[in-house]
């Protein structure tokens, strides 16, 4: 079978038989792959320090006759963020990234786009740049990616345009806003501020070289963090597992 190159990051590894290991990852070419790695858990000089949970690898594989499974061939590591391992309050975050991103991409759905936001979520995690900015950015663009993004522009109830001006409602059975005069602002309808609005239209539409550039100060990012909480399990239909842990 024909050996397939891709960029991929390591989702995670499960031993199989006495010297081998299932490691599934996230690839930029091929989405969500599940492979055989032989002889990975002794001395390989093809997988040496490279499939570590969340690291960002060069991998080449081959396609199996039949089953879901890949033969996995090589493994280079490129990038293995070790500050994420040593840390728990990141360790969580990292899982949270990587189980929305196989939530939203399940196996063998490519998306480029997606690829690299986790590659760049993980990399802000490891930094330990404005931690809980970055899980909001995530988030945010995840859902947008995946096809589930809020609308902001007007109210989905009364469609009136919204204007930036005075808070708004999110309202989690449109994905979208809603106005004051439909509803009123409560736990289940979390209200958000203009700034706020502003930062979750800039984290959907702006360029992911440019998003370090979005600021939030910690009203915004307290009233976001109760509007995406929300907005993901409305939309997937069920809590993550990852996320009681944030």
């Amino acid at each position: 079978m024909e050996t397939k190159k891709t960029e991929a990051i390591i989702l995670r590894t499960k031993d199989f038989g006495e010297s081998d290991l299932i490691v599934t990852v996230f690839s930029y070419r091929y989405g969500t792959l599940k492979g055989v790695a032989k002889g990975a858990r002794r001395s390989s000089k093809r997988f040496v320090n490279s499939l570590t949970t969340f690291s960002l690898v060069n991998l080449a594989f081959r396609e199996r006759r039949s089953g879901d499974l890949v033969w996995l061939d090589t493994c280079e590591l490129a990038e293995g963020f070790p500050a994420i391992r040593s840390d728990y309050n990141l360790l969580s975050k990292a899982s949270y990234m990587v189980e929305l991103t196989e939530t939203l991409f399940p196996s063998n759905v490519q998306n480029a786009e997606m690829f690299q936001l986790l590659k760049f979520g993980l990399g802000s995690l490891s930094e330990k740049q404005n931690t809980e900015e970055t899980m909001i950015m995530f988030q945010t663009r995840a859902m947008k990616i995946g096809g589930f993004g809020i609308n902001l522009s007007q109210c989905s109830l009364c469609n009136r345009r919204y204007e930036g001006k005075g808070r708004a409602l999110f309202h989690p059975p449109s994905g979208s806003i809603a106005c004051l005069s439909c509803e009123k602002e409560s736990v289940l309808n979390p209200g958000m501020g203009p700034k706020t609005v502003q930062v979750l239209e800039d984290f959907q539409s702006t360029d992911l070289s440019l998003l370090q550039n979005v600021q939030c100060d910690d009203d915004i990012i307290t009233e976001l963090k109760k509007v995406l909480m929300m907005h993901v399990e409305h939309r997937l239909g069920k809590k993550l597992k990852s996320a009681k842990y944030l």
